[in-house]
């Protein structure tokens, strides 16, 4: 056996020791007596102790029944625990897992234990969910006046740690805002939760919050579940849709803002948590308290600062610069890459109302290339892909004015579709044969006739 892989070997024991002293995981051995016999760096630092006030000490000295313990007792691992430890005054949030040591003769003669501070599991498992931050503001698009506006507020709240309350129409997006936020903030290290509050029924939301302990009820998890609340910790916590929290709730959600610690359903042991929430609606907030369906001292735990989101039909040219943006980010997924958006398709873009946002409008341009020809998207394409324009209707007192508008609007119409006055009609959202009768009264002409 050559001496680099010969534990016996002291230049070997020496560097095997020193590369357990180098990793973050914190490490730690007891004998077959249970006093502890070795400790590394990352151990002392995550219980915040020296060498020298642990070492040759009885195991029980410093927890009740500590881990290390109950291994020796049972001779069995115990792997990937949650487990927390009272030491010196303070409660410590870990994941462990602890291996038996035997002798050659199968006897045991001590045991080990790997552990790390809840806050870097949940962090790894949270990336590997997928549950991470990714939005910056840099990546927002758009360069109107009332969307640099809210980006710069948002900037200024992220400096700070109180809670803040997104509002906007759905599909504007709040949730970029929360996650950019979180990442112009010094929690940008740190844990970004998010949790729709729409998304589960009035009875799963409690535990999705605050997580439950084993045996809180028929079907619980071996080991309970831990919340969002505690995944989130030292960093932050999206509530979209808050609006949908059920009213019994509330008052436990106030009482976490307040005291900033929870109670896992099954345990009413506190647990510390250090989160500042982003919580986003599309409804007003303050008729719901008026009707009693949310409760305002919440309101205003959540409404420290407050940002409102403009919609899509109130940022002008965005439209464009959106759209270009969907048609460069979706065309991969197409063979024949798309040289522009026609003069005429952005016309109607810039017309449109855009209820859905900017939601609406990615779904819109997604389909427009799927079904668009010569490489480049046309207004019958808008159309084809679900796009309408509407002509309001004529109010008897401003016929004059209607009806010149009216005008536009239909050679605009059949301009556009080429001269197809079904199409035209559809667009307009009146029937054909209202077409062709104000076509008669007014004299217009046809433009492809």
């Amino acid at each position: 056996m050559s001496a680099l892989l010969d534990p016996y070997n002291s230049n070997v024991a020496k560097l095997l020791l020193k590369g357990i002293n180098s990793v973050q995981e914190g490490i730690s051995m007891i004998d077959e007596d249970g006093y502890i016999r070795y400790i590394n760096k990352a151990a002392c630092k995550i219980l915040g102790i020296k060498p020298e006030d642990i070492l040759n000490q009885k195991a029980e000295l410093f927890a009740p029944n500590p881990l290390l313990i109950q291994i020796l007792n049972k001779q069995e691992p115990i792997i990937d625990i949650e487990y927390f430890m009272d030491f010196n005054g303070k409660t410590i949030h870990l994941i462990n897992s602890g291996y038996p040591i035997f002798n050659e003769d199968k006897a045991i003669v001590g045991a080990i234990d790997i552990f790390r501070g809840i806050q870097r599991s949940r962090k790894l498992a949270n990336n590997i969910a997928g549950m991470a931050a990714v939005f910056t503001f840099d990546q927002i698009v758009g360069k109107s006046i009332e969307l640099n506006n809210s980006i710069r507020l948002a900037k200024i709240y992220s400096k700070n740690n109180e809670n803040i309350l997104l509002m906007g129409e759905s599909g504007t997006g709040k949730d970029l805002f929360a996650q950019s936020i979180h990442n112009h903030s010094s929690r940008r290290a740190q844990p970004f939760i998010a949790l729709n509050c729409a998304n589960f029924p009035n009875e799963l939301i409690d535990t999705e919050l605050f997580g439950y302990d084993e045996g809180a009820f028929t079907g619980a998890l071996k080991g309970g579940k831990p919340g969002k609340f505690e995944a989130a910790n030292g960093g932050t916590l999206f509530l979209d849709e808050v609006s949908e929290i059920p009213i019994h709730l509330q008052a436990k959600l106030l009482r976490v803002i307040e005291t900033k610690t929870i109670n896992r359903l099954g345990n009413n042991k506190p647990i510390f948590v250090d989160v500042k929430i982003i919580a986003a609606t599309n409804r007003n907030l303050e008729n719901f308290v008026d009707e009693g369906c949310f409760r305002k001292d919440l309101y205003f735990r959540l409404k420290v600062f407050f940002l409102e989101i403009p919609p899509l039909r109130e940022r002008g040219q965005d439209v464009i610069l959106l759209a270009e943006y969907f048609v460069k980010k979706l065309e991969n997924k197409i063979t024949e890459p798309i040289k522009h958006i026609e003069k005429e398709a952005i016309e109607l873009l810039l017309k449109y109302s855009w209820p859905g946002n900017v939601r609406e409008l990615e779904h819109l341009i997604a389909r427009s290339l799927v079904i668009c020809e010569n490489n480049s998207i046309s207004a019958m394409d808008l159309h084809n892909s679900g796009l309408k324009i509407q002509i309001k209707e004529i109010a008897p007192t401003k016929v004059n004015l209607s009806r010149r508008y009216q005008k536009k609007q239909i050679l605009d119409a059949l301009s556009q579709t080429k001269g197809n006055k079904k199409l035209a009609a559809e667009m307009l959202g009146i029937s054909r044969p209202t077409l062709y009768k104000i076509l008669a009264e007014e004299d217009l002409p046809d433009p492809h006739h």
